[in-house]
């Protein structure tokens, strides 16, 4: 079952669908980059059998699968087709839908838990999706983002990417990408804005390992805002330049490990 896409969704569906096989098996594969805090989430609000799960920017169904195996009856929503398809396949009891978080297609109360992983930032109205969270929620809303930007090995690869960007992809990125709550006081602002009041505030270490830096070369290329530099500056100056941004997070054994924090927020209505 779909629903319309609009908003921001119409823009980064086709984005993170673009290499969508690439993001499920390299972000959202069996050591994707979310299971400290996907683990962090599920056990502060006792996900277990039962429980009615929707997750808004559900991507490939990682985080859905996890739930579902403890029993929880899941939903999901993404703006790309082709993540929402590899979710259908991966967890086969779910109910996902491709759509936007900004309108969503569930009723009030349907769901204990609306979860948004890394998702919620990249909204062009952020308040709106926030409220949409808290419309269909009757218990908790979850968001997580990233923080300790300065730190954030992700920060650190995209870096020198930007000026492979087109400038007005640049703006759009920081209104609507992966950092546009991180800013301090930013996630508070929108939260209070939306009628939602924190309960909880954590911060989860989740570092990003890829076996050798080819596999992170891959990953970080798959990565629906590198679409916008591909297209602007083609792949191979793009790859050139998240190759050389992954070398120094390269350890002994060969491996990239990219240092980082999620801020997991779980608030009410």
């Amino acid at each position: 079952m779909a629903s319309e896409v609009s908003g921001s969704g119409k823009r980064w569906g086709p984005l993170f669908g673009a290499r969508a096989s690439t993001w499920a098996e390299t972000w959202e594969g069996s050591a994707g980059w979310g299971t400290p805090v996907y683990e962090h989430v599920i056990e502060r609000t006792a996900v277990g059998a039962g429980t009615t799960v929707l997750d808004c920017g559900c991507g490939a169904g990682r985080f859905a699968g996890m739930v579902a195996e403890r029993g929880a009856k899941v939903a999901g929503i993404d703006a790309s087709k082709e993540l929402v398809q590899i979710a259908r396949v991966r967890v086969p009891g779910g109910e996902f839908r491709t759509g936007d978080m900004e309108e969503l297609p569930w009723a009030i109360d349907s769901f204990e838990l609306v979860t948004g992983f890394s998702s919620f930032q990249f909204a062009d109205d952020k308040v709106r999706a926030l409220r949409e969270a808290g419309r269909v929620s009757r218990g908790t809303v979850g968001i997580v983002i990233p923080t300790r930007v300065g730190d954030s090995g992700i920060a650190s690869v995209f870096k020198p990417v930007f000026p492979l960007f087109a400038n007005e992809a640049l703006e759009s990125l920081r209104q609507s990408g992966i950092f546009a709550l991180s800013e301090p006081g930013k996630l508070e602002g929108v939260l209070a804005a939306a009628g939602l009041t924190p309960y909880v505030d954590d911060e989860v270490e989740c570092p990003m390992v890829f076996d050798d830096p080819g596999e992170g070369e891959r990953a970080f290329l798959g990565a629906g805002p590198m679409q916008l530099a591909i297209s602007t500056s083609g792949e191979s100056a793009v790859a050139e330049a998240i190759r050389a941004a992954l070398m120094p997070f390269r350890n002994a054994a060969g491996r990239v490990v990219l240092p980082s924090w999620f801020r997991a927020v779980l608030a009410r209505a």
